[in-house]
């Protein structure tokens, strides 16, 4: 039985955040693997300007094309219509079954998890590693959080010490529209990559 970790985002673009988490997961909690699956349409922006699922199926690659034990998974990608994460877990625990799944995100989400798309289905197909923002404050607070979830909902959520680290998807967005290094926000091939595709701008 293998032991994976999956990172789900719009990742438009992938971000060092990102892949910073997903080791900072895989070591903290022994994970065999990480796999990264980009979403193909995200319900929560289902109406806003997203870039095509394969530019950031190509991004999500050359992200981690050199990282170990990480891979992309393109699950979401068939889907035509908006995705959701409990689908996801289903289909992946139906084609793995011996495998155990811990689904890794941040605080935010975190806090939002009540109003997803069925949490209890989430819960009871794959454990929750949720990071904090760097703060010693926030630890308690996400504790007793997680309680709250699995009181309601069941399952189990593990409560991950991060570093704060002040880059979004937003920031990188905006920095290359208005001409902006982001170098060091992103891997050097996905810099190389906007680049050349032009896009942000």
């Amino acid at each position: 039985m293998r032991k994976i970790g999956l990172l789900g985002g719009t990742f438009d673009p992938i971000h060092i955040g990102h892949i910073l988490l997903g080791r900072w997961a895989q070591e903290s909690f022994s994970l065999d693997e990480v796999w990264f699956i980009p979403a193909g349409v995200p319900y929560m922006k289902a109406f806003g300007k997203v870039t095509s699922p394969m530019l950031r199926l190509q991004m999500t690659e050359l992200a981690i094309i050199e990282e170990q034990n990480m891979k992309v998974c393109d699950i979401e990608l068939d889907r035509k219509r908006q995705t959701y994460t409990y689908e996801t877990l289903e289909l992946l625990r139906e084609k793995f079954p011996k495998d155990e799944f811990f689904f890794i995100f941040g605080e935010d989400c975190l806090n939002n998890l009540k109003i997803w798309k069925n949490p209890e289905r989430i819960l009871s197909n794959c454990e929750i590693i949720a990071a904090t923002r760097g703060f010693a404050s926030d630890i308690e607070n996400m504790r007793d959080k997680a309680g709250e979830l699995t009181a309601e909902f069941g399952g189990r959520i593990h409560i991950m010490e991060f570093p704060a680290l002040d880059i979004s998807s937003t920031l990188i967005r905006e920095r290359v529209n208005k001409g902006l290094s982001i170098k060091h926000l992103v891997p050097e091939n996905v810099e190389g990559f906007i680049s050349d595709m032009l896009l942000y701008k």
